[in-house]
């Protein structure tokens, strides 16, 4: 599997994309900006006080990245590893962030990117995890999780437990850190959507994911893939109709520029993985794993707290720039797709794991 992965990950041209960016917002709490490692007295794994290396003698670099904005939630949780990192290493470990997509436009570059060793910690949807591992896939079934609170309970669980076993164990090439949240998806539209009939035949992108496919296809759009960083353009072209996001991706790309109509369907709390190349995380000594483990955790609490914050900003901006917001049938949706979820979980062999999901709300 791995020998494949990276094989086709090398036989991929991947252009490097800038894209430009805002001033990050006064009115969200964003965690303590990175310092870099302290010159002395740093407590390093173990508890022993050791004198922090500057980041040119660290023992080991990594490279991290991600394809949002550095007013994104995924920023502040890189922010929050590289700070955790740097510290409770002494300065041995030393974390360079890539944001805007500069090391791949879309996640699946990232994912390939990683298998060929060009980066070290990236943050991937579900969907592009299950090009290499099917089993990750289940995590992009929308109405899996009915909210917030029912997500933390499957990720923070037994269920997310289980999946970040099969990911490092089939993969070989991934180390999962954790779960990061990058809000709740809804649909967002050129013209509106308030019921079943209006998305029929509406060319609406997704990520390439069989089991979304499966789910939007059911609700008579037409799935169409387009790369994150090209979504404005292709709506601007009427490449594609609409999209789905959540409130924080659709305002910091802008897509409200486009597309003025956003419908609350509400389908994902959307699941991303925190990942560290496994060759890379192996070749550590075990007290540096430690630290690479529990910067991982802290990442994750700060980052799901930033992005809590994001969604009732973000939302409220769009209102006040004249985006309307527009209410539909949830529960038609979810009794539409029930089979849909229960098939592509016996399909992925974890119709055990989707009962204890159910079992969990």
């Amino acid at each position: 599997m791995r020998k494949s992965i990276v094989c086709k990950a090398m036989g991929i041209l991947m252009a490097v994309t800038m894209m430009a960016t805002g001033c990050a917002s006064q009115s969200v709490k964003k965690p303590a900006e990175t310092a870099a490692p302290k010159a002395e007295g740093t407590q390093a794994a173990g508890g022993e006080t050791t004198a922090a290396a500057p980041a040119a003698q660290a023992e080991y670099n990594l490279i991290a990245a991600h394809v949002s904005t550095t007013e994104h939630s995924f920023q502040a949780g890189l922010e929050a590893f590289k700070r955790e990192a740097e510290e409770k290493s002494g300065g041995r470990i030393s974390v360079e962030i890539h944001p805007n997509g500069e090391l791949g436009g879309n996640e699946d570059e990232l994912v390939q990117k990683m298998a060929t060793g060009t980066v070290d910690v990236i943050i991937s949807a579900p969907s592009f995890m299950a090009q290499s591992v099917k089993e990750a896939d289940i995590l992009s079934l929308p109405y899996l999780f009915s909210d917030t609170e029912h997500w933390k309970k499957c990720m923070d669980g037994e269920p997310g437990q289980q999946i970040s076993k099969l990911v490092e164990e089939e993969s070989g090439i991934f180390h999962v850190l954790g779960y990061f949240k990058d809000g709740v998806r809804s649909m967002y539209t050129i013209k509106p959507v308030e019921k079943l009939e209006d998305m029929k035949d509406m060319k609406f992108r997704i990520q390439n994911s069989p089991t979304q496919i499966a789910f939007w296809s059911a609700l008579g759009v037409q799935p169409t893939f387009v790369a994150f960083n090209e979504i404005y353009q292709a709506l601007q072209n009427g490449v594609i109709d609409g999209a789905e996001n959540s409130y924080s991706q659709i305002a910091q790309q802008k897509h409200y520029e486009v597309c003025k109509h956003i419908t609350e369907t509400e389908h994902d709390v959307a699941t991303r993985f925190l990942l560290i190349s496994a060759d890379k995380y192996n070749s550590m000594p075990e007290d540096l794993r430690a630290v690479i483990d529990e910067a991982g955790k802290v990442a994750t609490r700060e980052q799901r707290d930033f992005d809590d914050q994001l969604g009732d900003k973000y939302k409220k901006e769009m209102a006040d720039a004249g985006i309307t917001f527009h209410q539909i049938d949830k529960q038609q949706l979810i009794d539409l797709t029930e089979t849909i979820r229960e098939e592509k979980a016996k399909e992925l062999g974890l119709d055990e794991m989707y009962k204890t999901m159910k079992e969990l709300k």
